[in-house]
C-alpha cells in the first residue's frame, strides 16, 4: 500500500496558477493529507505546523502537465523486435513509460490506443507509479485503414492482447460491435481512425477513411454508454470534416485543416491536439538507420511537416482551442510539445493552458486537475527559470526538476 501522505508546504517559488500570466513571486502552495492544494498565492498563506517545508526558491511552480494523446504500449523500433512482444512485455512497457511519463513532468495522459484498462488501474492504485490516465484500447479501423496491422506478406503485426478487443470493422453495424468491445473492455474513449497515417504502409495522410455514417454510429455508441468521448487520428483534409460532422469531441494532428473544417470546429468547440512531437521523432535520420522508421514514413511525414505548420498557425489565429497532445511513444519526451506549440504560434502562455486547463476541459477533470487552486488535487511541477520568457526550457528534460502527483513527491531533482 502507499505510504500516508503527509501536509506539504512549496515555499518561495514563482507560482502560475495555469489561470493567469502573471505569476505569484515568492508563491507558497500547501497541500494536505488527502494530497489536496489547500491554499495557492503569496507568502501571506499560512502553512500548518505539521506540513513538511519545501523550499523551491528560484523556481517555477506550474500545473502536471496534461499530455491528450500518447501510446504507452508503442514504441519506435524496428519490425524484427516488434514481432518479439509478448503481451506481458507490452503491459510491462506501459509500466515503464507510464513512470517515465510522471517522473517527466507529465501527471495525466489520455492513451490514443494500445494500452489495456488494467494498466490504468495499476496507476490509480498506487500499485505503480504513474499519470492518472484513461484509455482507448485499441483504435477502430476500416479494413486497410490506418490501424489495420496487415502488411503484405499477409503477416499481421499485432500483439494479441484479451482486453483489447479486434477494432478492424466495415459499415455501421459492425463498427458499433466493435465500439462496444471498446466499451466493454474498459474504454474511457474511442478512437476513430478517421484518415491514413504516416506509419502504415498500404494508406496515404490524405485519405479518408469511414464515412461519416459510421463515424456517428461509434459517437452514438460512446454517448450512449456515458464514456468521456470520441477522438479522431485524422490528417487530411476530408477525414477531418468527416469526423467533424459525425459529432467527433477532438481531431487528433489535423494536418491538412482547411477553412471549413477550422469553421465547424469553431462551431462545436472542437479542440485541435497537434502532436509535433511525434512529427520531429519520425524525421529523425538516426532513427531511419536504425531501422525504427521505414523510409516511406520519413517521407510522408516530410509532406505534411510544413503544412501542418501552416494550417496550424491559421488555425490559431482563427481562434480554434488548442489541447496539448504528443503523439509520445515508450521512450519520448512529451513537455517538448509545450516549446512547440509555443513556436508555431500558440506563444508560451497559451501552451502552457493548452497543456493543463484546457487539457484538463478535454479530459472532463477540471475538478480535479489543470490549474493550483485549493480543493483540486496537488498535480504540480516545478521548473527553472521562466517558461513565459523561455518556452525552449521545455525542450530540455533537466529543467523539470520537481514533480508532485496527488499530494506525493515523485521526482526531485533539485540537487541534481
Amino acid at each position: 500500500m502507499p505510504a500516508p501522505i503527509r501536509p506539504v508546504a512549496l515555499l518561495g517559488a514563482r507560482l502560475l496558477d495555469g489561470r493567469s500570466p502573471d505569476a505569484i513571486k515568492q508563491g507558497v502552495l500547501v497541500t494536505d493529507d488527502q494530497g489536496r492544494i489547500g491554499a495557492a498565492g503569496s507568502g501571506a498563506a499560512a502553512a500548518p505546523e505539521n506540513a513538511e517545508r519545501i523550499d523551491l526558491t528560484g523556481l517555477t511552480v506550474l500545473p502536471g502537465i496534461i499530455d491528450c494523446h500518447v501510446h504507452m504500449a508503442l514504441r519506435l523500433e524496428p519490425v524484427h523486435d516488434q514481432v518479439q512482444r509478448s503481451a506481458t512485455d507490452i503491459v510491462v512497457r506501459c509500466l515503464q513509460a507510464g513512470r517515465e511519463f510522471l517522473e517527466g513532468g507529465v501527471t495525466t495522459v489520455r492513451d490514443a490506443g494500445y494500452a489495456p484498462a488494467g494498466v490504468k488501474r495499476a496507476f490509480a492504485s498506487g500499485a505503480f507509479p504513474g499519470p492518472r490516465t484513461q484509455v482507448s484500447c485499441r483504435p477502430l479501423s476500416q479494413t486497410g485503414g490506418h490501424g489495420d496491422d496487415w502488411t503484405p506478406s499477409g503477416a499481421i503485426l499485432a500483439t494479441e492482447m484479451s482486453d483489447l478487443p479486434p477494432a478492424v470493422a466495415d459499415g455501421p453495424d459492425a463498427v458499433r460491435r466493435a465500439a462496444r468491445l471498446q466499451i466493454r473492455a474498459g474504454a474511457d474513449w474511442i478512437k476513430v481512425m478517421a484518415t491514413g497515417g504516416v506509419l502504415s504502409a498500404a494508406d496515404s495522410p490524405d485519405a479518408s477513411q469511414f464515412t461519416v455514417e459510421e463515424i456517428r454510429a461509434i459517437v452514438e455508441e460512446a454517448r450512449a454508454a456515458g464514456i468521456c468521448g470520441t477522438l479522431a487520428h485524422a490528417e487530411g483534409t476530408a477525414g477531418i470534416k468527416n469526423a467533424l460532422h459525425a459529432g467527433i469531441s477532438s481531431i487528433e494532428h489535423g494536418d491538412l485543416i482547411d477553412d471549413e473544417g477550422i469553421d465547424l470546429m469553431l462551431e462545436r468547440d472542437v479542440p485541435l491536439v497537434p502532436t509535433f512531437n511525434i512529427n520531429f521523432s519520425l524525421m529523425d535520420e538516426d532513427r531511419v538507420t536504425r531501422g525504427e522508421v521505414p523510409p516511406w514514413a520519413i517521407e510522408k511525414m516530410r509532406y505534411l511537416f510544413e503544412r501542418q505548420q501552416h494550417n496550424f498557425r491559421h488555425a490559431v489565429e482563427r481562434g480554434v482551442r488548442v489541447v496539448m497532445g504528443t503523439d509520445s511513444f515508450a521512450g519520448m519526451y512529451p513537455p517538448a510539445e509545450l516549446a512547440y506549440m509555443s513556436q508555431y504560434g500558440l506563444g508560451p502562455f497559451r501552451a502552457i493552458q493548452a497543456a493543463t486547463s484546457e487539457a484538463a476541459k478535454l479530459l472532463g477533470l477540471t475538478d480535479l486537475v489543470g490549474t493550483l487552486e485549493a480543493g483540486k488535487e496537488a498535480d504540480l511541477i516545478a521548473v527553472s527559470g521562466d517558461p513565459l520568457a523561455e518556452p525552449e526550457l521545455w525542450r530540455d528534460p533537466a529543467r523539470i526538476v520537481f514533480v508532485m502527483q496527488g499530494g506525493r513527491v515523485v521526482a526531485d531533482r533539485r540537487g541534481a
